[in-house]
């Protein structure tokens, strides 16, 4: 049995397959003796002296040829002057003869020739016809080719359309979820201006441009923050809020911190909560012109920390350390950021 497909496939290529996977034309092709459905079957011999070729068939005659350039032939078969040329890399190519140019191109059916479809080929398992039948069925198998292209793009054009969606419902909910926190920070801005103007007008009120110069150390700034939050933040005098102190918040800080306040501001009449979130403004961006900037998120972290140390936080401190830490170029994340 192998042996008889090996003499098949040898003989007739049966199983044997072209560049593009197809059945090779059936056909027999020795080198004396040439068997095919459309040729029929000749004998034939070839020699070749001072470069011309001599052919004789059974089936065509006599033909001598001559190589006169590449790809190009100039041949006399039975009397009959025969001029062709071949010229082209990739599958289509310009085609040359005595009766003009013509233009085919090759696919996995055959080869198709644009200027006269009746030249066309097509092989279907391993069965090669010629003609007009070979161009109608060339012509179904393009169009099914633009039909398989044109989905194929339809498809690709589907996914990126998707892609694209998915990018732009990503930037949305991306800057949906960033709203909240953008009106709570316009919101927060709004008051600080408000307040800044409040502090400004009022009588012995501070200059809104710049804070005392003993409040230039992270240890006094922190000081000032605390007894703003801790103190007019809870509505508690700060002495309540001494109990608070701490190895990174002395009494004797917080007591200075206090006494220093109370000599810039005019607290007699009491501040508004605008005036405080001026107040929160002014220290950040205190914080943020004379310390280093990785002395900030300390600073804020140690304030929040002994913010909560007398209990949770309520709104007004909330919003006087989202106040600090936007005037100081920082952001809160996290739980106190949703709340804020």
């Amino acid at each position: 049995m192998n042996a008889f497909n090996s003499m098949a496939r040898q003989w007739l290529n049966l199983g044997s397959k072209d560049e593009y996977g197809q059945q090779r034309r059936i056909e027999y092709r020795g080198r004396n003796l040439r068997a095919s459905r459309t040729g029929g079957v000749s004998l034939r011999a070839q020699t070749k002296a001072a470069g011309i070729n001599l052919t004789a068939n059974t089936n065509h005659g006599v033909r001598v040829s001559r190589t006169i350039g590449r790809n190009t032939q100039l041949a006399l078969q039975n009397g009959r002057l025969v001029f062709r040329g071949r010229y082209g890399s990739g599958p289509t190519k310009l085609n040359l003869s005595k009766t003009g140019a013509t233009v085919s191109t090759r696919n996995a059916l055959g080869t198709f020739n644009w200027i006269k479809p009746n030249r066309s080929s097509a092989k279907v398992l391993g069965v090669q016809v010629r003609g007009k039948k070979a161009a109608n069925l060339q012509m179904i198998f393009m169009l099914l080719q633009a039909v398989a292209a044109l989905v194929e793009l339809a498809i690709m054009l589907f996914l990126l359309l998707v892609q694209a969606v998915g990018v732009v419902a990503r930037w949305l909910w991306g800057r949906l979820r960033e709203m909240p926190f953008a009106l709570r920070q316009l919101r927060r801005r709004v008051a600080v201006w408000r307040g800044r103007r409040q502090l400004k007008s009022s009588n012995g009120g501070p200059d809104a441009r710049k804070l005392p110069s003993a409040l230039t150390t992270p240890e006094q700034l922190l000081a000032a923050c605390a007894c703003l939050v801790l103190g007019w933040g809870r509505g508690k005098p700060v002495e309540e809020e001494l109990q608070l102190a701490t190895h990174t918040l002395p009494i004797t800080a917080l007591q200075q911190a206090d006494a220093t306040l109370q000599g810039w501001l005019d607290t007699s009449t009491g501040l508004t909560d605008a005036q405080g979130l001026g107040i929160a403004s002014l220290l950040g961006e205190a914080a943020a012109q004379q310390l280093p900037g990785a002395d900030l998120p300390p600073l804020l972290f140690d304030l929040d920390d002994l913010a909560l140390r007398d209990g949770p936080k309520n709104r007004l401190q909330e919003d006087l350390l989202a106040v600090f830490a936007d005037a100081a170029g920082l952001r809160l994340t996290g739980r106190s950021a949703n709340q804020a």
